[in-house]
């Protein structure tokens, strides 16, 4: 079994041009993590996140890692596998609803769950992506926060 930091992928590793793609879009948004900007409204059931960037060719990359990730997601490929908060959001994919728009300069995000658990999971994801926006590579190389519940 592959693994990262000594921690096995759960959901394996993804080797496919498709994932090549689509881990060469998330390190250039982590190289150029300062040119983001991220702001969050938490709701009673979840998040709607907007993620910009006043240049517009890092806001293409951020629109086009959206839908990558909106893909994987809905086929249950897993990224970050290695990281238990990314491991249950896969395994809890059908549980929480999830819809992207492009806005100006990058993109909408709204995650909602009816779970508790599942809402504490969506916070949590929130918290890791605004640690990639504000340090970049040093977050992706850290275990995301997580949930008290999940192992």
């Amino acid at each position: 079994m592959k693994t990262v930091n000594g921690k096995p992928y759960r959901h394996g590793h993804g080797t496919d041009e498709q994932h090549r793609q689509d881990q060469a879009l998330f390190s250039k948004l982590l190289e150029h993590h300062q040119a983001l900007s991220r702001e969050t409204e938490r709701l009673e059931n979840g998040i709607i996140a907007r993620t910009t960037s006043d240049d517009p060719e890092l806001a293409k990359v951020l629109q086009a890692h959206v839908q990558g990730m909106e893909k994987r997601f809905g086929m249950g490929r897993a990224i970050r596998s290695w990281d238990p908060l990314f491991a249950a959001l896969f395994e809890y994919k059908d549980q929480i609803r999830m819809e992207y728009r492009a806005i100006e300069n990058g993109v909408e995000a709204k995650l909602t769950a009816d779970d508790p658990k599942l809402i504490e999971l969506i916070h949590s994801h929130d918290l890791t992506l605004h640690g990639f926006v504000d340090e970049g590579f040093e977050a992706g190389k850290r275990e995301s926060p997580k949930p008290d519940w999940l192992k």
